[in-house]
Parts: C-alpha cells; sequence; structure tokens
C-alpha cells in the first residue's frame, strides 16, 4: 500500500532540480547536503521556534528531517537560499514525501515543511522560489497533490486551498476529570507503548484510517521510525501509550503530542479494541493523561490545566464521555495543492463509482462539466463508470454549469465541506439539478484525521 522509503528518497534525488542557482544580490538557492543540517536547524528554530522549549524542539526535528535516516526526506530534499556574501542560510523549506490513502486508495503526496525566511529577507520571493522547485520534484516523483499546515492565508499565494480536516476536537479541563476515590484500584493504566505492542497497535491505527476519508497508512518502516527514529528532543518523537487492564492485557492506544500552549496537553491518537467500551475506560485514561500532563508540563515549565482530545470532529469518545467534555475547539484545516485535478479524479475513479452506485444515480450515464472560471473539469459516466476525466474550459453558453471559484472545488473533492455548505459561503459556486444531485452522490461531506509522516 506505501511506497518503500528508499524509493521515495531515491526517486526525489534523482528529479530535475536546475541548482544551484543565483538569485542575485548574491543570494543563491541549492539543495542542502548533510554538512549543512545543523545551521539549518539553528536557523530553523531562531526563525520558528515561539519560546526556548519550542526552539530546541525545532532545532532537533530539522535535524532528523535533515538526517540521510529519515525514511523519506534526508538532506537532498531540503532547499535553502544563501547570501553568500553575508555567508549565511536566509531562507529554507523542506519537502517530506509520502503516500496517502484516498477512501483506501494510495496516492503520492509531498508534504512540505518547515517553510522559513530570516524577517529582513522576506518579500523577495525566496519561499516562491523554492515552492516552484518542491513542486516540480514532486510531480516528478509522481506525486498526485501537496498538502501543507501552516498559518491563515499564507500558501494560498503558492496554489494552495483549504481542504482537508486538520485538527479540531473536545476539550476536558482537570477539574472535571474525576479522582480514583480512595482505598480503590485503578482498574485501568498508561504504559509506553513498545515494539512488542505493534502486532496490537497496527489493527487499531489501520480500523481508525477506515474512518477517515484521507489516511497515511503505516507500513512497518514507519511504525518503527515513529517510535525509534526520532531525535529526543523533537517533537515528532510522541510518547505513545498502552491502554491495559490491572493484570496487564492491551485494550488500546493512545498518542500524546509533545508540542503544548494555551495551558493544554494534546492527545492526537485514541483507539480501543473492539469490545472494549470508551466510557469504561476512560475515567482511568483521563487521569493517567492528566499526570503525563503535569510530568511534561514541569519539564518544559509550562502551565496546563486542559486535556485536549485533538481527534477531529467526529470520534467515537466524544459520544461516549459527554460528562466530561467542557469545550470545542474548532477545526482549523490543511493547505492542499493538486496541480492535475483530473489525474487525481481518475485515480481515484473507483472510489466515486462506488459511491455513485450505493446512491440514487446507480448506473448514471451522462456528463459532468465543472466550470473554474479560470478553467474546468469534464466527467463522463456510462452506466456508473467513469470513462473520461479532463480538463475544459466553458464556453459563453456553459459558465452557468456546475461551477466553483478557482480551487474551491477540492474542497467538495477532499470532503472538507459539502456542496451546500459551499454554496453558502460563496455566492459564485453554482449546482442545480442533475449537476446538484450528481455533485452531492460523488463527493459527500466526509471527515479526516490524516497523522502525516514528519
Amino acid at each position: 500500500m506505501s511506497l518503500k522509503p528508499q524509493i521515495l528518497k531515491q526517486q526525489f534525488t534523482l528529479a530535475e532540480t536546475n541548482l544551484p542557482r543565483d538569485l542575485g544580490d548574491g543570494l543563491v538557492l541549492r539543495l542542502a547536503t548533510a554538512a549543512d543540517a545543523e545551521a539549518v536547524a539553528q536557523f530553523n528554530a531562531a526563525n520558528l521556534g515561539r519560546d526556548p522549549v519550542d526552539q530546541q524542539q525545532v532545532a532537533a526535528w530539522t535535524r532528523d528531517f535533515c538526517s540521510e535516516s529519515h525514511p523519506t526526506c534526508g538532506p537532498s530534499n531540503v532547499t535553502m537560499v544563501e547570501d553568500t556574501r553575508a555567508g549565511k542560510i536566509v531562507s529554507s523549506m523542506c519537502l517530506i514525501p509520502q503516500t496517502w490513502t484516498y477512501a483506501g486508495i494510495p496516492f503520492g503526496v509531498g508534504r512540505p515543511e518547515a517553510v522559513s525566511t530570516d524577517p529582513e529577507y522576506r518579500r523577495r520571493g525566496l519561499v516562491r522560489e523554492q515552492f516552484a522547485v518542491h513542486h516540480t520534484r514532486s510531480a516528478a516523483m509522481g506525486h498526485l497533490a501537496q498538502g501543507i499546515t501552516g498559518i491563515p492565508w499564507y500558501y494560498r499565494q503558492f496554489g494552495y486551498e483549504y481542504a482537508l480536516n486538520l485538527g479540531g476536537g473536545r476539550l476536558v479541563l482537570f477539574g472535571n476529570i474525576t479522582p480514583l476515590k480512595e482505598g480503590e484500584s485503578e482498574p485501568y493504566r498508561l504504559r509506553p507503548l513498545t515494539a512488542a505492542d505493534l502486532p496490537f497497535v497496527k489493527p487499531l491505527y489501520e480500523r481508525e484510517g477506515a474512518r477517515s476519508l484521507v489516511a497515511c497508512p503505516r507500513p512497518d518502516w514507519l511504525w518503527n521510525h515513529l517510535l525509534f527514529g526520532y531525535s529526543e528532543e523533537s517533537f515528532e518523537n510522541r510518547p505513545f501509550q498502552i491502554v491495559e487492564t490491572g493484570d496487564g492485557r492491551a485494550v488500546g492506544y493512545l498518542a500524546p503530542s509533545r508540542e503544548m500552549g494555551h495551558d493544554m496537553y494534546a492527545i492526537n491518537e485514541l483507539a480501543v479494541a473492539e469490545g472494549e467500551s470508551y466510557r469504561a475506560l476512560m475515567p482511568s485514561v483521563l487521569r493517567g493523561l492528566e499526570a503525563l500532563a503535569e510530568r511534561q508540563a514541569a519539564e518544559q515549565n509550562k502551565a496546563v490545566n486542559t486535556l485536549y482530545l485533538q481527534l477531529g470532529p467526529e470520534h467515537p469518545v466524544y459520544t461516549a464521555i459527554p460528562d466530561k467534555l467542557t469545550g470545542t475547539r474548532p477545526r482549523y484545516g490543511w493547505y492542499i495543492r493538486v496541480a492535475d485535478v483530473p489525474a487525481l479524479i481518475r485515480h481515484i475513479a473507483p472510489a466515486l463509482e462506488n459511491r455513485l452506485a450505493k446512491s440514487p444515480l446507480a448506473g448514471h450515464t451522462g456528463e459532468l462539466k465543472i466550470n473554474e472560471y479560470t478553467g474546468g473539469l469534464n466527467l463522463v459516466f456510462e452506466k456508473g463508470k467513469l470513462v473520461t476525466a479532463e480538463p475544459w474550459h466553458a464556453g459563453g453558453a456553459e459558465w452557468h454549469r456546475a461551477a466553483f471559484p478557482p480551487r474551491v472545488f477540492l474542497q467538495l473533492l477532499f470532503g472538507f465541506n459539502s456542496l451546500a455548505e459551499i454554496r453558502a459561503a460563496s455566492p459564485d459556486a453554482i449546482a442545480s439539478g442533475d449537476d446538484q444531485v450528481l455533485l452531492e452522490a460523488l463527493f459527500p461531506r466526509q471527515s479526516s484525521s490524516v497523522v502525516p509522516v514528519g
């Protein structure tokens, strides 16, 4: 299901780079080398770290993805701009190749990350130059999409659109966690996850991924990297925990975050085995998490008073413990870029055909022309099968067909918003009659919770 890491790295290394490149004024864009890792780490820490602990975590994370030991990145997947006159790095970013799934169908994704520029060198197009390199190389690897998380609006200017769920969840104040009664024994407890637990944990992660429209599968090499490949100080080195009974029987697992902010301790993976009750487990789990949170907060010299179940808008635990939940944090969004939407649609055609077969339009024959004003696409179905997905541009008489502002269709494609929600937010999003019914059948709103390769 997932490409081997050495294949990902080899393909990316062999892609055409046209680097190093003179950008003028003594600025040179080039690929990093292993010898640059520490300089890039210190540069990213200074520009991306919010406090001393965060700076340490960013530096460790950077060293990891700049290392040849990283399963998909490595120094040749890192770009940097040097001021040769001043002898220093002034901008950098990387791209982390990975495989995601859409309704179970694997597709290649390039993940730009660690986008960082010295404040004195901003607004010179240095990030744009690096995005152009990474987009070209990502396409050369066969990636059908790129995805990045980051600050509001910024990445829209590089062809990205908020199109996939990121985070969101429920809050539990420490004061709402029921303490263990005096004399009672804890029925469940937490302990660190080890390699010996993987035969138990892997199916739970796969089951959670199956609930998500888009997911990031974890073959053995990726599990191994998650548990043993990151530096101790990196925020990617998450303290995975097993939930077990008092006699040591594993019943679930969870993954807290190393990053702490807003007095919160976040948990972004949580799953229990079939037949186990979230309602029964969670009082012990919440007490265990409170203890972990206080320990980590003390290590990082931070305050904490809240557990953040950062499990997306939908998760079974929310309905299991409504009396413990004290607030909601709305979702954010992955920025997604798809340079060739028809190609992605052809790739995921089996998923679309399956949705169509289960809808009132089973066996549909006809075309769906989607106008994006500056472009568009044409989908043709015959007896419920997708036979054509190609670029299309509306003529004067067809401008009123199903229409979306540029890139907004990605929200529908990735289940981020429903057609009705998009139309309510965008007056120039148009669909009616057959087009509306077909779009709603093909692209229902569906939640995703993607835990990517970092």
